[in-house]
């Protein structure tokens, strides 16, 4: 039986469908792969058919008449026979929002952080100690929410309301990480508008570098202090190297004959050799047991464990030497312009930072040298002004600048 795709060639073929107990079928010419199917209960389902991108037949439902219309459905069978051979998987991504859907309403955003934690968060090297602990303190009332009761509006108002702009701003831009793993194509975990999250400050971007007559009343101050800390500030202003990395020393990596430090794993995924002034090594020295560990940290705490009170020595030295408003990578910032005020050339100072690109990005694809004597020759002459400094010295004389290498 032929019927028209009509509202009255659809009722003609559900009154055949009824009466004989089977199926009809109804394709639409002027649509290729439309049809709807009238089943003996009188239910009518459209669907559409074609081939996909990959050549296979496939067959996606379009939802049920009378709720679609007959316009409608042949708008959505166009959209659909574009997507599909486009390569798009409407069964596919279905599955994908009925999966996401069910993990938003048995998971939480505690276990989120969790399970991004398992995946992902090991080798992010921050996040155990700074981004989880951070995304924790500023949305602590949202982790036992539900994942799909998070909304916008009530994160955005959580963040706008937290008492410390930048906290907020630091946690915000921390869990905008996790979201954004957590909405990627076939997770789904979490609502993709979840990504409009803003951070309430700006991400702040410091240049503060201490002056000649600040480093001359930070130095002996630091070296007057005996914690641990404060020695590895220190080691910071000698070697221009990271609070973290610093903090993560350890005696194995460490060769006081060879006058090198070895960071076996740094922010730009690489080793790091560290050449040694003398005065660094002098420093590491009086700071090594006799029997030293060599998986222990050089700067530890008595537990032996690492130390925690980076904000406490900054503030005590700071009070002592009567400076202010400076950080740990301020220190770090500092040695790297002192190296450039004693007249070490930009790409030598990049490589004693540990700068993945030296000079420029398409640089760094061809050359991978890092210069390792021209680094310990700028880093050792960095200690010897140091040293003039805590002197007295009135005047310290740039040396000849390096030629490029």
């Amino acid at each position: 039986m032929r019927t028209s795709l009509t509202p009255a060639g659809i009722r003609t073929a559900t009154r055949a469908a009824s009466a004989d107990k089977r199926r009809v079928e109804l394709n639409d010419p002027a649509t290729p792969g439309l049809n709807l199917r009238v089943a003996p209960t009188g239910r009518t389902t459209w669907t559409w058919m074609g081939r996909d991108a990959d050549g296979r037949v496939r067959r996606f439902g379009l939802g049920h008449h009378p709720t679609i219309g007959i316009a409608e459905a042949r708008r959505k069978a166009r959209k659909v026979a574009e997507e599909v051979r486009a390569g798009a998987d409407p069964v596919r991504d279905a599955r994908g929002r009925r999966a996401g859907a069910k993990a938003r309403a048995c998971n939480t955003l505690a276990t989120l952080l969790a399970l991004y934690g398992r995946q992902h968060g090991a080798s992010v090297k921050s996040w155990p100690t700074q981004m989880a602990p951070q995304i924790k303190r500023v949305f602590r009332s949202h982790l036992d929410t539900p994942l799909g009761d998070l909304t916008l509006g009530v994160l955005q108002l959580t963040a706008d309301e937290h008492p410390k702009p930048k906290s907020a701003s630091f946690g915000v831009r921390c869990l905008l990480t996790v979201l954004r793993w957590a909405a990627a194509a076939g997770r789904q975990y979490v609502a993709r508008d979840l990504l409009d999250l803003k951070a309430s400050a700006a991400k702040p971007r410091r240049d503060r570098v201490l002056s000649r007559d600040e480093l001359a009343r930070v130095l002996p101050t630091l070296r007057a202090d005996d914690s641990p800390c404060a020695a590895g500030l220190r080691l910071i202003l000698l070697t221009a190297c990271r609070r973290g990395e610093a903090s993560a020393a350890r005696w194995r990596d460490v060769d006081l004959a060879a006058g090198t430090w070895t960071l076996p794993m740094t922010k730009n995924g690489t080793n790091h050799v560290i050449p040694l002034s003398r005065q660094a090594i002098d420093l590491l020295r009086s700071l090594r047991p006799i029997d030293a560990d060599p998986s222990a940290l050089v700067f530890a705490s008595r537990a032996g464990k690492a130390p925690n009170d980076w904000e406490g020595a900054t503030k005590r030295v700071q009070a002592a030497s009567g400076t202010a408003d400076w950080h740990r990578h301020d220190l770090r910032r500092t040695a790297a312009t002192t190296m450039g005020m004693l007249g070490t050339i930009p790409d030598i100072v990049e490589a004693a930072l540990n700068h993945a690109a030296i000079h420029s990005p398409l640089a760094a694809t061809y050359n991978k040298a890092r210069y390792l004597p021209e680094v310990a020759a700028a880093l050792q002459r960095v200690a010897d002004y140091y040293d003039g400094l805590e002197a007295g010295a009135a005047r310290v004389i740039p040396l000849r600048r390096e030629t490029s290498a």
